[in-house]
């Protein structure tokens, strides 16, 4: 009796044991997939990854925070990825985020609700992002004065809204929603848009309508409000943060005449503008490597001169 006793002590002893390292180890994987992963130092930053930055129509909505290695703080940059507001991911625009952090600029790139979640749920998310990102400058080694937005497609789309209407109210609303764009925490200093969406009634009437109705939550004609109100292009007004439109004049998605108006609008309202026009460059022209180094020193340039008060430049249209 007393040696089955013992040997039942032993088991029940071996058999916490294992439940206690499960527990242990549950809580680690637990952890480390929250866990901010950093590295890597060999390339003159820091990545810290999926960083919780506010709650989306299902749940957290996550970033990646690339930190130059350099001391004191630094200018910042919210990218912003495209995919037609249906799909898409915070690293798609990995090779520009690198060489910016590289270039000494701290890149904050998000991830934001798609389709079925319409319009303006992600505009909303992208307001918040950076705000988050200058509530943690401190811990991000950021100067919150010298914020820019970037994105590309659907996301040059958010990105030009961010940058025009950081309040986030809508067309209609009159003196107010300039004036409140004045001390928003999401108001930013320049925007940078690659082959962006700018006026949504006018893609509504191409082949890509489909894609329009999505975003909306219906069609353009249905509603003009929401489909105007996601239109950058009328949403350009003086006082507007400098812009760089880069577009390929062959662009297949997004009609390059769209980049023309939109470049037309910011310099009537006398908004500082550079555009970048990528001759024979077709949509995602910034990734093609025809005009990958160009249109990259052409956005260290601008952001020099705007983020860093470097020397003015003469900008050239190309």
């Amino acid at each position: 009796m007393i040696r089955e006793r013992g040997l039942g002590v032993r088991i029940y002893g071996k058999i916490a044991c294992a439940v206690a390292s499960l527990f242990f180890l549950g809580g680690a994987w637990l952890l480390h997939a929250q866990r901010r992963e950093t590295g890597p130092v060999d390339e003159g930053f820091t990545v810290t990854s999926r960083v919780v930055y506010t709650n989306g129509a299902h749940g957290p909505l996550l970033a990646d925070v690339y930190i130059p290695m350099k001391e004191g703080v630094h200018p910042g940059i919210v990218f912003i990825h495209g995919g037609g507001w249906k799909n898409g991911n915070r690293h798609q625009m990995i090779k520009l985020i690198k060489a910016l952090a590289e270039d000494g600029y701290v890149c904050f790139t998000i991830e934001y609700d798609v389709d079925p979640v319409p319009f303006p749920a992600s505009f909303h998310e992208s307001l918040a992002a950076v705000k988050f990102f200058r509530d943690h400058a401190a811990q991000y080694h950021l100067d919150p004065a010298r914020v820019a937005v970037a994105g590309s497609s659907a996301g040059g789309e958010l990105a030009a809204l961010v940058a025009l209407n950081p309040s986030g109210l809508p067309l209609g609303t009159g003196l107010a929603k300039y004036e409140a764009q004045a001390g928003s925490a999401s108001a930013v200093q320049a925007g940078v848009i690659l082959n962006g969406v700018l006026d949504l009634t006018d893609m509504a009437r191409t082949h890509e309508a489909g894609m329009i109705t999505a975003y909306l939550g219906g069609t353009c004609e249905a509603k003009m409000d929401a489909c105007k109100d996601a239109s950058p292009v009328f949403h350009v007004h003086p006082g507007a943060p400098p812009m760089y439109v880069g577009h390929g004049t062959a662009d297949q998605t997004v009609p390059f005449a769209e980049a023309v108006a939109f470049t037309n609008a910011l310099k009537a309202a006398r908004v500082p503008v550079r555009f970048f026009q990528a001759e024979g460059g077709r949509h995602t022209f910034w990734a093609d490597p025809r005009f990958y180094t160009e249109n990259l020193e052409a956005i260290k340039e601008f952001l020099s001169i705007h983020l860093r008060g470097g020397a003015q430049a003469k900008f050239a249209e190309k």
